[in-house]
């Protein structure tokens, strides 16, 4: 039996143009995943239900592609939103990956990252390995089409290459707000590959996208939490026009801005989810989200990534 948890996610900046050719920032959260998996019985059972591939889909995935032993008992616990933007796939995914990884006597943090990767994006059809790169090292994490400082691995993919950075970003205390409706990442990456495809503009956009990481990584090791709070915004507007926000997101926006939020984006794939809000009075901002009736959590940054909490 082996029990290994994983964080959740949120991306600070780069969303969407990280597929693009552009670099994305991100940071692991307190929010976390605990997968339990036990060898025995006949068939393969998640939370006490026969595994499939509707209810159990990452799970499945990476038993399909990884495992090749006996059948497995797997048991999930998880605080993170499903479907909410903040990594609830990628860690379930990184959490199975490491349990299977335990019981085949083979704890490699690369090894998970990139499997983990691969499961995700069979699933997803596509995707950055932004996810779950942060759900495996934990941290602030960056990637790249260029090798920078603090590589922790890099791989190529469909004629991309990324570079994945460690990142040492401060602290940071953040307010999430969910708007209650499923952020769905295929349709929203069908979504901006089509926009792209059909419009010039796209490009400059993501370009733009791409220079305002850069300038937040200088913020943020300056601690210079209004600077980053005003690029969040700017990040924000771009994704509102490139189609991917949603009234709803906007609406939980608004609110936590006019609370005093220095800046406030949503986090993930978009269309749904969840809005990251960098505030310094975390309480305040939260209560204007729940007054909207909307789910509000406090969250921090984390350096934990991947960690075995159990093993006999």
């Amino acid at each position: 039996m082996v029990i290994v948890s994983a964080p959740g996610k949120v991306i600070l900046l780069g969303e969407h143009a990280v597929l693009y050719g552009e670099p994305c920032l991100s940071t692991a959260i307190d929010l976390r995943t605990d997968v339990q998996a036990i060898v025995k019985g006949r068939t393969f059972r998640v939370n006490s239900h026969r595994m499939d591939s509707w209810h159990h889909t990452y799970i499945k995935a990476a038993v399909d592609t990884l495992w090749t032993g006996d059948p497995i008992h797997f048991r999930t616990r998880s605080n993170i939103l499903s479907a909410g933007g903040i990594g609830s796939s990628a860690a379930l995914t990184v959490a199975t990956v490491g349990c299977l990884s335990m019981l085949e006597g083979d704890w490699n943090l690369d090894k998970i990252a990139r499997q983990s990767y691969d499961v995700e994006y069979n699933v997803q059809g596509g995707g950055s390995p932004t996810d779950t790169s942060v759900s495996t090292f934990g941290s602030g994490i960056l990637l790249s089409n260029t090798k920078g400082d603090n590589l922790l691995w890099d791989i190529k993919k469909e004629g991309r290459q990324w570079f994945i950075h460690h990142v040492d970003i401060p602290s940071l205390t953040l307010v999430i707000g969910n708007t209650g409706i499923k952020s769905k990442t295929p349709i929203q990456l069908k979504k901006i590959r089509r926009f792209v495809q059909h419009s010039g503009f796209s490009r400059d956009l993501i370009t733009d996208i791409g220079a305002l990481v850069h300038d937040g990584m200088k913020a943020l090791m300056d601690e210079d939490f209004t600077t980053f709070g005003k690029l969040m915004n700017i990040n924000q507007n771009i994704l509102h026009t490139m189609g991917v926000s949603t009234k709803e997101l906007q609406k939980l926006i608004n609110v936590s801005l006019k609370a005093g939020a220095y800046g406030a984006k949503l986090t993930g794939a978009g269309g749904g989810g969840s809005i990251i809000v960098l505030t310094d009075d975390p309480h305040e901002v939260s209560q204007a989200i729940r007054d909207e009736g909307s789910v509000s959590l406090i969250v921090k940054s984390t350096r934990e990534g991947v960690t075995i909490l159990g093993s006999h």
